[in-house]
């Protein structure tokens, strides 16, 4: 296993990863996390998100709370206030995050509508250490171009599964394909990208393999892996929860076909690892999401902030 924290993994070699057990399974957390020592450093990355607008989603995701097709007795509001946001992103800054991302509901924020003016006026008065970061949506490359002019240095987008399965276990009111067009637009506009998935949606284990390929292809700066928290009323919401060591294997193969990106650990951290999630950073990860993830609450981030902490003298 050792060969390839030089070398690079194939597909089926990946898929077989999965199979291990017991002290090869070990093996593969220590590869992993060799891997990450090399091509990343001992830096931990976190990033804070603010829920910019909530609900009333046209989109028909099968994970998501926000759809409006689905009763999840979700709070729903428009888009936050300029004061809000700036009071949000002082706080960001305040965390030494290194980005504040912008997020909202709905298919995309267009050129032209005020819900876009507002951004491109938030981005051009908040240029502090944190950096401004989005998740408006399907945009286009004048789009993407406009709000890099206005500040903006990094967008997010995820592609949430494996291509072949995009459209059976995520969505049918829009396609992955178009997904990869507007992170491929906003690259040529010189932005960076985040762009990554969820886990335990009823993919197989060669969906999520080609799910990180696909993001390889793509070369995309930064994965945030989220693991599924079944929310009621959702098309998801009797689904099984992933064990741990399911888990911890994805995000140690993860690291081994994405060798140098920043691969975070999102959404179902602390609700479904638990104790175990300080060995997700000992596997691989190198990243997380502090205060939060949209509809779902996070732990405190005086929590986060001790367990970064500790998890930078284990690494150094």
């Amino acid at each position: 296993m050792n060969k390839y924290i030089n070398n690079e993994i194939t597909k089926e070699e990946a898929v077989k990863l999965f199979s291990l057990k017991g002290s090869k399974l070990m093996e593969l957390f220590t590869v992993s996390n060799k891997i990450r020592e090399k091509y990343c450093g001992n830096e931990i990355h976190h990033c804070t998100i603010t829920n910019a607008k909530s609900g009333k989603c046209s989109e028909d995701c099968k994970f998501c709370a926000q759809s409006a097709r689905y009763n999840t007795n979700l709070k729903t509001y428009e888009f936050k206030d300029e004061e809000t946001l700036e009071v949000e992103y002082k706080r960001a800054n305040e965390l030494n995050s290194e980005n504040f991302g912008i997020v909202t509901s709905g298919k995309s924020i267009k050129k032209g509508s005020k819900e876009f003016e507002k951004i491109k006026e938030f981005l051009l008065k908040n240029r502090d250490k944190t950096k401004p970061c989005a998740s408006i949506g399907l945009l286009d490359y004048e789009e993407f171009v406009e709000l890099k002019e206005a500040g903006l240095t990094r967008y997010h987008n995820n592609i949430q599964t494996s291509i072949d399965k995009y459209g059976e276990i995520v969505a049918t009111t829009h396609s992955v394909e178009d997904r990869i067009k507007s992170i491929k637009a906003a690259k040529k506009a010189g932005l960076k990208v985040c762009s990554g998935g969820i886990i335990g949606m009823g993919e197989s284990y060669e969906d999520r393999v080609n799910m990180a390929f696909t993001l390889k292809e793509l070369e995309v700066d930064s994965i945030p892996l989220n693991i599924l928290n079944p929310i009621k009323g959702t098309p998801m919401g009797d689904r099984e929860i992933l064990s741990v060591d399911e888990i911890l294997k994805t995000v140690a193969i993860f690291r081994i076909i994405l060798k140098d990106k920043t691969i975070k650990i999102a959404a179902g951290r602390e609700t479904i690892l638990k104790d175990f999630m300080g060995l997700a950073f000992m596997s691989g990860a190198n990243g997380l999401l502090v205060g939060g993830y949209l509809t779902l609450k996070g732990r405190s981030v005086e929590e986060d902030e001790n367990f970064i902490k500790n998890l930078k003298k284990m690494w150094s």
